[in-house]
């Protein structure tokens, strides 16, 4: 049977996602930067720095934990849960609140966040709010109003603005068809009724033994200027993120299978993204790797990527496993590390 190079490279180039690591590239990433005090039990953190210069750690668990540090080093204190109560949202008994990503309008922070439980699809993305960010000051106003579609699921909330007049971008999605994006009414608590909801990211190739497609979950929009070159980067997991997480039976990803963080690229907020290789990451299996398993960290993903003039670049931050601490849900930790885009693409760099 005859394929093209072109053909031949493209099959290739999808399975990047779903192949063992590249030994020189592991060896390229430098470890996570210190993390003390309250750096365990900590998956998909939203992290962000306070104008009294008092940085933020918003993570799933225990109704969307609260912590805060003088240092995105820490030393971490965990304040307790951000809707004690749960979320308004009601779907399904055992419901748990997930991924929060976190936006901060001048005067007010809104946390979005999903209410799901593992192998749902009918979840739902919910919004709270507070002035301060504190424990204790928040107001849970419930379902943003995204419909139900059979594409998607509505999980792991992502809000993107860039400019005060610029239009709301959401992304959102998880499994199915992956990720995709809306957008929300300028009260930032809201659906933009009739809004297209259109796919960005999808990845069609099935893990070693799988019967389905490669996770693709988690997106994360950030903006970044190198010279006169202006690029919207879209962050997002990819892999099996949690095995043996409650299980310590089941065995772990083929190598290259377990999650790991992936970036595409677009010149418009709304895509279309590419690859660096110029593979579209809605329809050719498209996605460049940004960090994946090395030495001690297994399987980080579930990120963010944020810049404050204090830390002098942007930083990725993300859980991963520690093998020689365990695999055990309890056992996540939280990780940040550097970013060097003076390339055009991302690349993760000791301080």
């Amino acid at each position: 049977m005859y394929f093209s190079s072109a053909a031949l490279a493209l099959a290739a180039l999808s399975l990047i996602q779903a192949s063992p690591i590249d030994p020189r590239q592991a060896a390229s990433w430098p470890d996570p930067e210190p993390c003390t005090g309250n750096c365990s039990f900590i998956h998909d953190p939203a992290l962000l720095k306070r104008a009294d210069g008092t940085w933020f750690r918003i993570s799933t668990n225990g109704n969307i934990a609260i912590a805060h540090a003088p240092d995105p080093t820490g030393p971490w204190t965990y304040d307790g849960a951000m809707v004690p109560a749960g979320s308004s949202i009601t779907i399904v008994d055992g419901q748990e609140m997930w991924a929060p990503d976190v936006f901060f309008d001048g005067t007010t922070y809104y946390t979005y966040y999903a209410v799901s439980k593992i192998g749902l699809k009918n979840s739902s993305i919910g919004v709270a709010t507070s002035t301060s960010l504190d424990q204790g000051s928040w107001t849970d106003k419930g379902d943003i109003g995204i419909p139900l579609g059979d594409p998607y699921n509505k999980i792991d909330p992502n809000f993107f603005r860039e400019t005060g007049d610029s239009p709301v971008i959401f992304n959102f999605g998880s499994g199915w068809d992956a990720i995709f994006s809306t957008n929300l009414n300028t009260d930032f608590t809201s659906w933009q009724d009739g809004a297209a909801i259109n796919g960005i990211a999808f990845n069609s190739t099935d893990p070693a033994g799988g019967t389905y497609p490669s996770i693709t979950e988690g997106a994360f929009e950030f903006w970044w200027g190198t010279g006169d070159d202006k690029w919207y980067y879209l962050f997002y997991s990819s892999g099996a993120c949690c095995n043996q997480a409650f299980d310590p039976s089941q065995a772990l990803a083929a190598p290259g299978d377990e999650y790991k963080i992936m970036v595409c690229r677009s010149k418009s907020a709304t895509g279309q993204f590419v690859d660096e290789n110029g593979l579209d990451c809605k329809s050719q299996n498209g996605g460049t790797l940004v960090l994946g398993s090395h030495g001690n960290v297994y399987a980080p993903g579930g990120q963010g990527v944020m810049y404050d003039e204090s830390l002098g670049s942007p930083i990725v931050y993300y859980h991963y496993v520690d093998p020689t601490v365990g695999y055990a849900y309890e056992k996540f930790l939280f990780g940040f590390n550097y970013l060097d885009f003076s390339s055009g693409w991302p690349v993760v760099v000791a301080k």
